[in-house]
Formats: C-alpha cells, sequence, structure tokens
C-alpha cells in the first residue's frame, strides 16, 4: 500500500486502545495512564522497549513499536554485494602443510607471496554473503608475477575441502584484470569461500580490487512504473496524467478502477484511457489495496473485484485491455485485535489463491515489503499464486536498496517471476522514538509491561509511578525520525540520477521487470 494511503488508515489501525477505566489494568490509577498498546501474543519483550510516533493533544500517540533482543541473533548472510570490492568486507586464511605463503589483507588489497612447493597451497577469501541468482561475473584487478588458480566453494564442497575451478590469473607487473565465470553447478545460496591457489614454482599476487558484476549489459532497461491512486487522475484528467507519464519516461501507471454491481463501472472510459495511453507507450494496470482484503469475510468481495478486472479485459479490445491486476494488501497494519498476528500469513495466502482464481488467465501481481524477505515459507507458496511482485523498498542508501531488493529478485528467478523494485518519494512526518528500559523491582518508571484480558500491554504513563503487577521501564532518552532513510521527497532529483545505476545492478537478474516509484508526481 502506498504510504499516503497508509497514512489515511493508520489513525483506524493503530492499536493504542483508548483510555478509560474498563481499557486500564486493574490497580492503575486511570488519571495517569496516557495510553494503553497491547502487544502481539507473540511478542517477548526484554530489557528494552522502543516506541516511536507523535505528540499530539498531551498524549504520546504509539504508532509502532519494537522489542529489541538482549542478545541479538547472529546476522545471516547477506547477498554478495555487485559492484564493491568485496575484499574490504572479506577475511583470509593462509593454508599448506609446506607452510609456503604469507599474505595480508588491509584496506581492501591483497597481498600474497608464495615460495615454491610440490603441496597444495594458497589462500581462502571468505565473507559474510550468499551469492545471488543474477548473471554475473567475479572480475580481478591485480599485479605480480605467477599463474594463480581461482577456485570457489559452497558449504557442500568445503566440508570435504573441495573446489570447482572458475580459472587463471596469469599475474605480471602491470597492472591487468581478469572476469571469471562462476561454475553453473556452484550452489549459490550456500557459497563459502574463494580460493586462491599459488603456482608450484612460486609467485606474487596483488589484488587490488575483487567485484561481483553483471556478466552483460542489459539489452534495455525495463520500463518504469508509478501509481495514481485517485481515481479522478485517469478519468477527469487523463491526457495530462498521460502527457506527464510520457516525459517522466514510465512505461506503466497503477490505477484504481471503481466498480459498480459486480462490474467495472464506465468501462468505455476505461478503455478510452487505455487505448491513448497505449498509444503513447504507457500500460495500465488495476491496483487495489486495503489490509482488510485478508479477513475471510472478505475474501469473496476482493475476488469478485478480480473477476470484474478480469471480465472486463475478456470483453475489450486487446488495445483496450488493462496489463493486469495488482493487490496492495499489507495484513501486517490491522491491529492485532481485528486479526491475530499468527493467522496473518495463513489468511494473506488465502486471499491470494482466491484471487489467483478470480484472476484467471490475467497477470495478478501482489505488493510486498522488503522485510517480509525472510518469509521464506510464505514466499515460496505465493509463487503459485503471483504472477510477479512489487517490492517496497522503501530506502534512500543505495547500499541498502540493493541488499533488501535481492532476495525477492532471486525469487524470481528461482520460480520464474517478474519482480519490481519500489522507491519511495511522498512526504513522511517525522516521528518521535522514545527508548524505555527496564528497572529494578520497587523502581519508577514511565511505562508499565503488564497482562490485561489475556494478554500483554503497555501502559504508558503520565509520571513515573512504580507498579507491582507488572515490570516497570523507565524513559532513557528519544530521538526524531524524520524520514529521510525511508523516501526521496526531499530530493527527487537524487532518485532519479540513482535510478540508472540500480536499473544497471538489476539488470542482472533476468526476473527484474522495472523500477516502481511511489508519489513522483
Amino acid at each position: 500500500m502506498s504510504l499516503s494511503a497508509i497514512r489515511y488508515l493508520l489513525p483506524m489501525l493503530l492499536t493504542i486502545a483508548p483510555v478509560h477505566a474498563a481499557s486500564v489494568p486493574p490497580g492503575v490509577d486511570p488519571a495517569q495512564v496516557l495510553a494503553v498498546y497491547p502487544l502481539p501474543r507473540d511478542a517477548r519483550p526484554e530489557q528494552l522497549i522502543l516506541l516511536q510516533g507523535v505528540e499530539k493533544d498531551g498524549r504520546f500517540e504509539i504508532s509502532e513499536h519494537t522489542l529489541p533482543a538482549s542478545t541479538p541473533a547472529p546476522d545471516s548472510p547477506g547477498p554478495m554485494p555487485l559492484g564493491a570490492n568485496l575484499l574490504e568486507g572479506m577475511t583470509k586464511r593462509t593454508f599448506g602443510i609446506e607452510e609456503r605463503v604469507s599474505a595480508t589483507l588491509q584496506d581492501g588489497r591483497l597481498r600474497i607471496a608464495c615460495r615454491p612447493g610440490t603441496r597444495p597451497a594458497g589462500v581462502l577469501l571468505q565473507g559474510p554473503w550468499y551469492l545471488p541468482r543474477a548473471d554475473v561475473v567475479l572480475q580481478a584487478a591485480f599485479s605480480g608475477a605467477g599463474r594463480f588458480t581461482w577456485q570457489a566453494a559452497d558449504a557442500r564442497l568445503a566440508a570435504r575441502e573441495g573446489a570447482l575451478d572458475l580459472g587463471i590469473v596469469a599475474a605480471a607487473d602491470k597492472v591487468d584484470s581478469a572476469r571469471l565465470t562462476l561454475a553453473p553447478n556452484l550452489d549459490r545460496g550456500s557459497w563459502r569461500q574463494f580460493t586462491l591457489l599459488c603456482p608450484q614454482d612460486g609467485g606474487q599476487l596483488t589484488l587490488d580490487a575483487l567485484t561481483l558484476e553483471p556478466a552483460a549489459a542489459a539489452p534495455g532497461r525495463p520500463p518504469r512504473s508509478t501509481w495514481a491512486w485517485d481515481r479522478s487522475e485517469w478519468r477527469e484528467r487523463g491526457d495530462a496524467l498521460i502527457d506527464w507519464a510520457a516525459s517522466q519516461g514510465l512505461g506503466e501507471v497503477f490505477v484504481t478502477v471503481p466498480l459498480l454491481e459486480g462490474r467495472v463501472a464506465e468501462p468505455e472510459a476505461l478503455a478510452a484511457f487505455v487505448r491513448r495511453a497505449g498509444a503513447r507507450g504507457v500500460a495500465v494496470t488495476a491496483v487495489e489495496g486495503d489490509p482488510h482484503m485478508v479477513l475471510p469475510e472478505q475474501h469473496a468481495p476482493s475476488s469478485a473485484r478480480a473477476r470484474a478486472y478480469a471480465a472486463y479485459n475478456a470483453g475489450a479490445e486487446p488495445a483496450a485491455r488493462l496489463k493486469g491486476m495488482q493487490f496492495d494488501v499489507e495484513p501486517y497494519l490491522l491491529p492485532a485485535t481485528v486479526l491475530d498476528p499468527a493467522l496473518r500469513d495463513r489468511r494473506f495466502l488465502e486471499l491470494a489463491a482466491a484471487l489467483r482464481q478470480a484472476a484467471g488467465a490475467m497477470p495478478l501481481e501482489f505488493v510486498v515489503p522488503f522485510w517480509w524477505d525472510g518469509k521464506r515459507e510464505l514466499l515460496r507458496e505465493l509463487a503459485r499464486h503471483a504472477d510477479g511482485l512489487a517490492v517496497m523498498d522503501y530506502r534512500t542508501d543505495p547500499g541498502q536498496i540493493q541488499r533488501f531488493a535481492a532476495p525477492f529478485l532471486d525469487w524470481g528467478v528461482e520460480h520464474g517471476k517478474r519482480v519490481r523494485i519500489a522507491l519511495e518519494a511522498g512526504p513522511i512526518a517525522a516521528e518521535e522514538q522514545r527508548r524505555y528500559r527496564q528497572v529494578e523491582p520497587g523502581a519508577k518508571g514511565d511505562l508499565l509491561l503488564t497482562g490485561h484480558e489475556g494478554r500483554q500491554v503497555l501502559v504508558l504513563l503520565r509520571a513515573p509511578g512504580a507498579y507491582s503487577q507488572g515490570r516497570m521501564y523507565a524513559l532513557g532518552g528519544s530521538r526524531i525520525i524524520d524520514g529521510s532513510a525511508t523516501t526521496f521527497h526531499r530530493d527527487k532529483a537524487a532518485m532519479m540520477r540513482l535510478l540508472p545505476q540500480l536499473e544497471s545492478v538489476f539488470g542482472a537478474w533476468k526476473s527484474f521487470h522495472g523500477m516502481a516509484l511511489h508519489e513522483l508526481r
């Protein structure tokens, strides 16, 4: 869902209970309570609680919470980045029973010296990554003397001290470069290391840079796209929307299409708009978005909307047909009191199955957040129903954008699906993040964690107090989150300058279906 839609729905979706006597846990003075905030049933608060929201009318309205673990879980491997010097994030280890190898790795440069010998020896290079499913090569910039063999190993091969050859680097005094093709039978998801084998007659190698690069330039970038949530933009100002989209180099717009009695309300107007847009090289896709669609009682009416779009396309001439339909549901926006978080994924997949059946052969796309990358089971099942995904990769740092996109682009390659990567350019209001730390029993705090009506709740107090029926947390500090890490709203030109770089990188995945830009206009 667009951030503008979220801002509209948020007041209705917040899980802050009204502060009246019935909602306040027993033993707590309602006059001292600013807010009561129910936690998800599977929440496990520890020493620290972060609350984010805005101060309004003397109350801190909470929009979200974070429960950091006292002992953070080990970081899972991330995708190996494209275009970056991998040596800056790698560790090295020499090997060989003849102990004829010395090596230094410093400031992104590797130096190896090998004495002559007959037994295998060399350097292992490891890093906190897995290899993505992109069409990429390993590129090395080097100098030295000798012929060094390059190898790669996945978990299976590394466990038995095996490896696959990638090629030979013949080093000379001058700076040179080599492109090494990854072995097709290498399990990229369990990549463990690269190996540099020393020549038997010895040698020296200085590796100035090691990067992962697209194997070939993309034949042409996929079309960019954007959302037009206000239906009047195409219904009343369609020509202006088309002119603007064409001037921005956009190849697709997502529009909301009103329905009436189970059918497209104005099929002639929609057909005329689609034809005019198509004549300018702009495709049109119908978009729907409401978190409540995930509720079982909403599956049937939601499916009816998909059937209405499919029926419209079936009756329209090719030039007037919608390119597809997109559903932006975002079940996590529903409060736990409306839908148990433990059921969100199941209900979402049930909805996806119903929409797939209703859509028939019409392309069906779902909008998902980048942090769903860890929901492997959900994404695996979603591949049965979706023709593609639009990933809300709402970050402004290029490295983060690429890192968060890679798992979904890999998913697209694995399942033969198309994947758009979406960036945000709309305004985001600044919010305050407050940091609460648990205090000793009997000490005063500003936040009470207690049980009420069968679940855990946070009780935000007007003034520090001490309560025995739960754990107390004291406010330790706060900071303002201004949205600059999430949206390009303050510098849309920077986003436009960044797009070619991202498109070049993402073009290495055959699943890449283009960049989607929210609130570009």
